[in-house]
């Protein structure tokens, strides 16, 4: 019987090939980790925006199947009921029905205040991410038509930053999301640069 004896095979990376790998992965990660952390920051602001977008609307389906007020305000401290300070950030909102007072017509009550007895349907917040979430105005009350009930108080509109302020990123588009509130009722996004800053008084 032959006997083949082989010669075993070394295998594995040369002291060189290891230092190629190590600086090749050092430079796909200076490119990475930004891109990687834009992502996540990205995503942190859409999902704000995209969650008070998604309230709004609900607020005002909400108004015109039940045919009473709904209201979505900013929420006070306490977590209660709405803030009437028109300084402090927009960090969380509550969507109730505003109908303590209200009769067969949507005339009565509305009045962007939790009374006793009504239902509060939603309680949102933004992530602690975002420095800043500004707004003009503290509520909108939305009638059984799906209009906003006109008030000096009116909700207009919400504008979310980070620390990238209102600045380019992904797309061309703002880092930052404004939310605007007409008075039908839409609530429109737009991360428009010019529009945030020039008609929307743009981010601290």
């Amino acid at each position: 019987m032959l006997h083949f004896k082989m010669k075993a095979k070394q295998s594995g990376f040369t002291l060189l090939e290891l230092l190629i790998a190590i600086a090749l992965l050092a430079v796909l990660l200076s490119f990475g980790i930004p891109n990687f952390r834009d992502f996540v920051r990205n995503a942190r602001m859409a999902a704000a925006a995209n969650d008070l977008l998604a309230d709004m609307n609900f607020a005002r389906s909400e108004a015109i199947k039940r045919r009473v007020p709904v209201t979505l305000c900013k929420l006070n401290a306490d977590g209660d009921d709405c803030d009437d300070d028109d300084d402090t950030p927009f960090r969380r909102w509550i969507v109730f029905v505003d109908d303590a007072d209200a009769a067969d017509d949507d005339a009565a009550d509305g009045d962007g205040t939790v009374d006793g007895g009504e239902a509060i349907l939603r309680t949102s917040s933004i992530a602690a991410e975002i420095d800043d979430a500004t707004a003009t105005g503290l509520f909108s009350t939305f009638i059984s038509s799906g209009f906003i009930r006109p008030n000096a108080d009116n909700l207009q509109q919400v504008v979310f930053c980070d620390s990238r302020g209102n600045t380019v990123t992904s797309g061309g588009d703002s880092a930052a999301r404004a939310i605007t509130i007409t008075a039908t009722g839409r609530a429109v996004l737009t991360r428009d640069i010019a529009i945030i800053e020039n008609q929307l008084g743009g981010c601290p």
